[in-house]
């Protein structure tokens, strides 16, 4: 094992990395070995480093395999996992969360994007939390020209809830026209006047671009809770102003912040 040479410089990525750990592992194990023939006193020390190389042995390959199995996709290269990280993060169950897989398709997401970017124009992606009185709501988004949807996360097998309740939220993307962005807002609570919480998407969390291109109704009071977000009376957003800059919308939104 004299020839055995790393150099930091040359692993670049996670499976290189495990393969330097096994190189390590096994220069450690020759080295502790090799002690262990060649130790005659204590008479222990011997029987002591055969079995720690033994449970060594055993806790790196136990981990390799954690990280095989359960952490398999943070060991892709910085690309991937980018790309993996971006789809991972999305709205679940009205939350914004890093730990769902999106069930929109990925040009379908981009397609909007640049859709917004261009446009500046009513056609963003609304989503609506799938609860009581979703589709009186989706339809009065759609009378007022807006693509809105339920919902669904396919790995969820929640399905709807049954109370608005605990689901108060508007979740409002920071790209989005302020303009159109409080007219869908004020549609909304005319449907859902129990909505009394907003949160911009850029504020907190490190979500997907797409998220900043994107409205969601019903979100979870839990999340806002832990926000410490003050609530929005039905008056005050029924008052926001439509012809007010991107700025002071988002100024606006963040006076509710702690």
């Amino acid at each position: 094992m004299s020839g055995t040479k790393l150099t930091p410089e040359k692993i670049t990525s996670p499976f290189q990395l495990m393969a330097a750990w096994f190189a390590m592992l096994v220069l450690l194990v020759s080295i502790l070995l090799t002690a262990a023939n060649n130790i005659t006193k204590p008479e222990w020390a011997a029987g002591y480093l055969v079995i720690f190389t033994s449970v060594l042995v055993v806790l790196v390959l136990g981990c390799v395999t954690l990280m095989l199995t359960i952490s398999r996709p943070h060991l892709q290269d910085g690309k991937e996992y980018a790309q993996w990280l971006k789809d991972k993060n999305t709205y679940s169950a009205g939350i914004l969360s890093s730990e769902q897989v999106s069930a929109k398709p990925r040009s379908r997401q981009k397609a909007k994007k640049s859709q917004v970017q261009k446009t500046a124009s009513k056609f963003f992606s609304i989503s609506v939390t799938n609860a009581p009185g979703a589709d009186a709501l989706i339809s009065a988004l759609k009378k007022s020209g807006f693509s809105a949807e339920v919902y669904t996360d396919n790995l969820s097998s929640e399905g709807s809830i049954d109370s608005l309740e605990r689901h108060e939220a508007i979740w409002v993307g920071c790209e989005l026209p302020a303009k159109e962005a409080i007219e869908s807002i004020k549609v909304a609570v005319t449907q859902w006047p129990h909505l009394k919480y907003m949160h911009l998407s850029n504020d907190n969390g490190s979500p997907p671009d797409e998220v900043h291109y994107e409205m969601y109704f019903g979100g979870a009071s839990s999340t806002a809770e832990k926000y410490d977000l003050s609530p929005w009376s039905y008056e005050e957003l029924m008052g926001l102003d439509e012809n007010m800059s991107p700025e002071d919308f988002h100024r606006a939104i963040r006076s509710k912040y702690p």
